[in-house]
């Protein structure tokens, strides 16, 4: 679906953004994959360069100035230009309200906002002078509309990138840009795992408040990527898709499960 295309992915070294990378790398797209990280630390990066040849990897710590500049100049030379971006990179890490700090909201929304809108602007930037359009991607969360317990900042900057998706799609229309966040519910990846596997109480509880009775995982998310940034979807921008099980829909977090779902 996305042969010939060239992606650049945020936070793409493990999670969400390792599986968007090998889903776009299997569809035939040419991928620039980047992470802080050196390349030594990512062996299932080092899998994917091995497997695909139209993949780079280029190392950038995007909260350092100036670094947002050059991993997308550098992208874009890798390939000669960038017809997909998706911003992926962010964290939901952060104390409780009462001990929160200036630190702590630079941190979140820096990394969370501020890192998106400075690797798009850059993108855009070089797009525009070559006159080409293309395709901005974020990942966005359950969270923007569904809040839960010690997450004031992740949920405020999530519910913010639903924003600057819907903003960018009126704002970038006329340059041919279209835009789309994908908004997962809880999704099994090293960031979220916080004792679900070691612990199958907590895991069964968790997974008795989904409607499909199970927690999704990084290819249930990643496909979603690719339809969104295909022709496919040309038509639709300033959308955000929700990807979580039923939990948006459901208004009951919890119930019993019935004999008869259990078989």
């Amino acid at each position: 679906m996305l042969h010939g295309k060239t992606a650049l992915i945020t936070g793409s070294s493990q999670g969400i953004g390792l599986g968007v990378a090998q889903a776009y790398a299997a569809s035939r797209a040419k991928v620039v994959v980047t992470s802080e990280k050196p390349l030594a630390q990512c062996p299932e990066v080092q899998r994917l360069l091995s497997d695909y040849e139209q993949t780079r990897y280029i190392q950038a710590d995007l909260l350092t100035d100036g670094e947002p500049e050059r991993l997308v100049a550098e992208a874009w030379a890798a390939f000669g230009g960038i017809d997909i971006l998706v911003n992926n990179l962010g964290t939901y890490k952060e104390p409780p309200l009462t001990e929160i700090t200036r630190d702590h909201f630079d941190f979140i929304f820096r990394l969370n906002v501020w890192v998106p809108i400075a690797i798009t602007r850059e993108v855009v930037r070089r797009a525009r002078a070559a006159h080409r359009g293309g395709r901005i991607l974020f990942s966005s969360s359950l969270n923007a509309v569904r809040s839960e317990p010690q997450h004031t900042l992740y949920d405020a900057s999530k519910g913010a990138i639903n924003a600057l998706t819907r903003q960018l799609a009126i704002e970038l229309a006329p340059y041919g840009f279209t835009t789309a966040a994908v908004a997962p519910g809880l999704v099994e990846t090293p960031l979220t795992d916080f004792g679900l596997k070691s612990s199958p109480a907590e895991r069964a509880a968790i997974i008795e408040q989904i409607p499909l009775r199970r927690i999704a995982t990084v290819d249930d998310v990643a496909w979603w990527y690719v339809f969104l940034a295909s022709d496919r979807a040309s038509y639709s921008t300033g959308s955000i898709f929700t990807v979580d099980g039923g939990l948006d829909a459901q208004q009951m977090a919890v119930r019993p499960i019935t004999a008869a779902e259990q078989h």
